[in-house]
């Protein structure tokens, strides 16, 4: 999911997000401008979201949506709350910030990911360790 179309969906984070970009003008905060040659760098290149979406049926907060994340993760606490879907045996060693390796539960392919109405499906890592 694009971060624009997060930014259409989720409204309640939106005049947030782009008075951290330098995007809403102090004067008028319907209006929308961007100053390149003046602009303060506000956010680290790589940014994430974190937003409700559902999951078959299931309403899941803090989703955290992650442009420049190379896997899914999901912690196996969810991933019992959806009922336990079936995973395929996994073929990654995921590695924390601190370097530590873990093996990932499984892969729960092709789960339904939704959000403001569209519907995407992703492979998701399971983990068994907490995710905050």
């Amino acid at each position: 999911m694009l971060s624009l179309e997060v930014i259409q969906t989720c409204p309640s984070q939106r005049k947030a997000l782009l008075y951290a970009l330098g995007a809403i003008d102090p004067s008028n905060a319907r209006l929308i401008t961007f100053n390149i040659d003046n602009a303060e760098m506000r956010l680290p290149p790589s940014i994430a979201f974190q937003i409700p979406v559902t999951v078959k049926n299931v309403v899941i907060h803090r989703c955290i949506i992650n442009e420049g994340a190379s896997t899914c993760v999901m912690s196996i606490d969810v991933w019992k709350k959806l009922g336990s879907p079936e995973l395929v045996p996994s073929m990654i060693t995921l590695r924390s910030y601190d370097g530590r390796p873990s093996q990932p539960q499984g892969l729960y392919k092709n789960v339904p990911i939704k959000l403001a109405g569209k519907t995407v499906l992703i492979d998701v890592e399971v983990v068994d360790a907490p995710l905050d």
